[in-house]
């Protein structure tokens, strides 16, 4: 049976506004371009066949015309068939980019309801569906349009994956409706997040996720979905694609006894964490650990000297404050009866090694010194 060469990609995004760092907003508009253009150098690189493109290749239809122009170009380069399925984001309308003329004749893109495009030199069929408003609330699949037994099927949507119990406005996508498809792969748009290849009957599908993260909502590695397929057998697998990563960390700094020695700390645990590149990235650092009043740092400073170093890097202080409980255990006061009582539990905790309950009497010691100051909301337990 014939194998073909298969890319997946979806919610590239392009012409993001990037609001909450405007003064990085243009260069990650450019490198949002640059790692599509690194998409279809790949698609040339390992002789692709078939592209597919499952929504939101653009933010909207308002995107620039130069940025338009690019994808054009590189969409051509690739010589390989492109199927795009519009999202949510950018729907098929009288201003979308997609109404314009000078697509490549390698580009396919769906408008609305199901249709079927036959590839025979690659004993392919190729299944899409295109949103044409910001909402679909019926499914795609319902236009049921014939398999081709002999043929590789594949089918390219933007939409989100629900119960057969569930509705959704950006077009569910059932288990049974995947089954009944029939399809060999699907490939879908819409969550940000890539998932697993999953399998449902005899059709596999899977979200690619988006390709280049745009905030601390779309953390890690991102890229698309490479690999082969034959007719009942997808053996795709999941290629970095990303220029920088958005990441959160968690950095206990209760030892750190002045700001130059926490600057350093902080630099050589990133650099040790992610490598040689790790100057390139989005950090959020949460501060951790118990500090006392004498050795409190200066933060903001350190912030400020931490972006002379990296691309961005937030830091969010959640330091507790120091609290020596064997001298609380002696006042002759309910604080210090608590106390007490906590400490004596803990001790008959660490002689049988019970961890986990050492790290709850330490949560309850937390909580308890915080509601004595009155510092404890409803929603922290």
């Amino acid at each position: 049976m014939k194998e073909i060469k298969l890319l997946h990609v979806s919610d590239v995004h392009l012409g993001s506004e990037f609001s909450s760092i405007p003064e990085k907003q243009e260069e990650r508009q450019k490198e949002l371009l640059r790692t599509f253009r690194k998409i279809t150098q790949l698609c040339i690189k390992e002789s692709v066949d078939v592209m597919l493109i499952a929504g939101d290749l653009f933010e909207g239809a308002n995107v620039r015309p130069d940025i338009v122009k690019s994808v054009k170009t590189y969409l051509e380069e690739t010589h390989c068939k492109v199927f795009i399925s519009p999202g949510n984001h950018d729907y098929v309308a009288m201003d979308s980019p997609y109404e314009e003329e000078g697509w490549p004749n390698n580009v396919k893109i769906f408008r609305g309801k199901m249709e079927r495009i036959l590839l025979p030199e690659l004993e392919v069929a190729v299944y899409g569906a295109g949103f044409e408003s910001t909402y679909v609330r019926t499914s795609l699949f319902d236009t049921y349009l014939p398999i081709e037994e002999d043929m590789i099927n594949l089918c390219v949507l933007h939409g989100e994956l629900v119960s057969d119990s569930q509705t959704s406005e950006y077009h569910g996508i059932t288990s049974s409706a995947l089954v009944r498809s029939k399809m060999d792969y699907v490939a879908i748009g819409h969550i940000h997040m890539r998932s697993p290849i999953r399998k449902e009957g005899k059709t596999y599908f899977a979200y690619a996720g988006c390709p280049e993260g745009r905030g601390f909502d779309e953390l890690g590695e991102k890229g698309v979905y490479i690999g082969t397929v034959q007719k009942d057998n997808v053996n795709l697998a999941f290629k970095p694609m990303n220029q920088r990563m958005y990441l959160i960390e968690e950095i206990d700094v209760s030892q750190l006894q002045n700001e130059i020695i926490a600057e350093a700390y902080i630099l050589n645990y990133l650099m040790n964490k992610y490598g040689n590149d790790y100057k390139d990235h989005f950090y959020r650092v949460k501060l951790k650990g118990a500090v006392s009043e004498v050795n409190a740092l200066p933060w903001k400073n350190i912030e400020l000297a931490l972006k002379d170093e990296l691309y961005f890097i937030s830091l969010v202080d959640e330091t507790v404050p120091f609290v020596n409980y064997e001298e609380v255990a002696k006042e002759t006061s309910l604080k210090g009866f608590f106390v007490k009582k906590l400490l004596e539990e803990m001790g008959r905790a660490e002689q049988i090694k019970d961890e986990k309950a050492c790290e709850k009497i330490k949560k309850a010691l937390d909580f308890g010194m915080r509601a004595f100051e009155g510092q404890v909301e409803l929603h922290d337990y």
